[in-house]
């Protein structure tokens, strides 16, 4: 297989860093691959006093150290949020310059499922900080081809050893990317990228207003049925935003103490 360098992206807590260890493992043996986690760079205080100033500085370090392995042979799996096409690009660009191949995985799991499992984890991150990812995260795919994740994954949803095997068979069909205005071309996005970006933005920002609904059921149950409904029955994505803004006023909210 050729070197690779891999784009995770997702939510915070939506479990891009079990995926990435479990994509690692297929390669144990094979070739040389390391995985280069922001989260090295974060210690226990990070997000206790978090600065947007510290975030920016753990990414170029970790960038750096990218551009540093990829130079010398090694494939890397790029675990962050990576939730800006620009920060995508940066590593699109490193790829480039080699050249290897390149992917992006979106880790697409429920912006409901990472609260709770953000509440289990041992050091919670803070859910301000998971809802203002979520509200800005730019889909992979939906602005340049170059973006188009190989595979979206639902942690919640699929055992992480068959997505990681899946993972596997399509890097192994990929070819190295070239300095090619192929690559920066624009394309239109689909109605049901659409669907599943303004459906993300009404529930954060209902989680928001409501912060008791934050890990309820119903809030994941309403998203996903709209989803399915819009798909089969060819919905607009604009009409779609205002189903489920009326179905989410609709939930018996509890009135505030």
């Amino acid at each position: 297989m050729n070197q690779f360098l891999i784009a995770m992206c997702g939510i915070p807590s939506s479990g891009k860093s079990e995926l990435a260890k479990a994509v690692l493992e297929n390669f144990r043996g094979e070739m040389r691959v390391e995985i280069v986690s922001t989260d090295d760079w974060r210690d226990e205080g990070f997000y206790a006093d978090f600065k947007p100033e510290n975030e920016r500085l753990v990414r170029k370090d970790a960038l750096r150290y990218t551009k540093e392995l990829i130079g010398n042979g090694v494939s890397v799996i790029h675990d962050d949020t990576n939730y800006y096409t620009s920060m995508r690009h940066e590593l699109f660009e490193v790829a480039m310059g080699r050249p290897c191949n390149f992917a992006v995985i979106h880790v697409s799991t429920s912006l409901e499922t990472a609260i709770q499992w953000n509440k289990e984890r041992g050091t919670p991150i803070p859910e301000e900080v998971i809802l203002r990812i979520s509200e800005r995260l730019d889909l992979p795919g939906s602005k340049y081809a170059w973006d188009a994740a190989i595979s979206a994954v639902d942690m919640s949803m699929q055992p992480v050893e068959v997505a990681a095997r899946e993972i596997m068979e399509r890097l192994e069909v990929l070819v190295p990317v070239e300095n090619s205005r192929n690559h920066v071309m624009t394309k239109s996005p689909s109605s049901d990228a659409l669907i599943d970006v303004v459906t993300r933005q009404v529930v954060t920002s209902f989680l928001r207003e409501h912060p008791e609904y934050r890990g309820n059921t119903q809030v994941l149950r309403l998203r996903r049925e709209l989803l399915q409904e819009g798909k089969r029955k060819g919905i607009s994505p604009d009409k779609i935003e205002q189903m489920l803004m009326e179905r989410l006023r609709n939930l018996n909210v509890p009135a505030p103490d």
